[in-house]
């Protein structure tokens, strides 16, 4: 469904520049062809706006992590989130087409099974497929977003590794969890009881916090949420969805999760986040009383996922806990 979301964006936003070129070629008297073409050769113009846009409105809720967002660090976020961003929309706009539900199961017990027996593990690391690992994106993503991180994990060892594309996309955050509850379950069971690593992206963090709730540490080996809006952003307000008002800084729902878990978490817990985060605003909402604590500065929302100390960071959490 993500995919089919972002490709409409694209679609749309072509069809515009298409227009707008048709009009420039009246105004200017130009050749279709040749205005329809610098029309289109304008389109990162559009997402460089709404990047642009975003670190704005985001710099009015700044907050105690001022001080060390400095212009440079701020430029370098700006910078790195206007080719992470594009990037980002064409991966998850090119995502394959969501399967059934047992589709993907009967796929995935395939897959882990296959590994098993045939994939060659990276040099100096041990086969191991008793080391599952979840992977949940965020809002309106979906699992493409993952495939840098994905690399890094296989060539740790972690595995089977599952990435889910998260549904219903608009649907209430505990409604979420419920559909990913038996993924996470049936992943388990693969393993031999394994209990699951969560890592999660922005809205994927609280699904994750909500899946330790409902399932507690009997399934959960530990969460690593990773620019997730843990007390909320103000960037979600006017939104009209179930999951964006949870994640409002008025949430009840969020103040309810946070009252029942913050500072006394079931399983171990990371936070990696940016200071200069363009949509979790204030970006210190990613701060979690009895959270390990990973700040880092330079890099956006997108580029985060994507950022190598963004990544050594989740893979020395991980190691830290899970040495093998």
């Amino acid at each position: 469904m993500a995919a089919r979301f972002w490709r409409s964006v694209l679609g749309i936003a072509l069809a515009l520049a298409v227009l707008s070129g048709v009009f420039l070629a009246r105004g200017f008297s130009l050749p279709t062809s040749t205005a329809v073409v610098i029309a289109i050769a304008m389109l990162p113009a559009l997402f460089i706006a709404v990047v642009f846009s975003s670190f704005a409105i985001a710099q009015f809720a700044r907050n105690e992590l001022e001080e060390r967002c400095t212009p440079r660090n701020v430029l370098r976020a700006l910078l790195s989130e206007i080719a992470e961003f594009p990037l980002a929309v064409l991966a998850m706009s090119l995502n394959a087409r969501p399967r059934s539900r047992s589709q993907a199961h009967s796929q995935a017990h395939s897959q882990a099974h296959t590994q098993a027996q045939t994939q060659a593990p990276a040099p100096g690391v041990v086969a191991d497929t008793h080391r599952p690992v979840l992977l949940l994106h965020g809002f309106l993503c979906n699992s493409a977003v993952w495939r840098g991180l994905q690399m890094r994990l296989r060539s740790a060892g972690f595995g089977p590794i599952e990435a889910l594309d998260v549904e219903p996309l608009l649907a209430d955050i505990d409604t979420q969890a419920r559909e990913v509850a038996p993924r996470l379950l049936a992943l388990q069971r693969r393993c031999d009881g394994e209990r699951v690593i969560i890592i999660a992206h922005s809205m994927g963090g609280l699904i994750a916090r909500a899946l330790l709730r409902d399932l507690g540490a009997g399934a959960i080996r530990r969460v690593v949420t990773i620019a997730s809006p843990h007390h909320g952003t103000t960037l979600v307000r006017g939104l009209p969805w179930p999951d964006t008002g949870q994640m409002s800084r008025v949430s009840p729902w969020l103040r309810a999760l946070n009252l029942a878990q913050e500072g006394r978490f079931a399983v171990p817990i990371a936070s990696i986040f940016t200071g200069e985060d363009n949509l979790v605003a204030p970006a210190d909402s990613a701060r979690l009383k009895g959270a390990e604590l990973h700040e880092l500065h330079g890099v956006g929302h997108f580029g985060i996922l994507r950022s190598r100390r963004a990544l050594d960071c989740v893979m020395t959490t991980l190691m830290q806990t899970d040495p093998r």
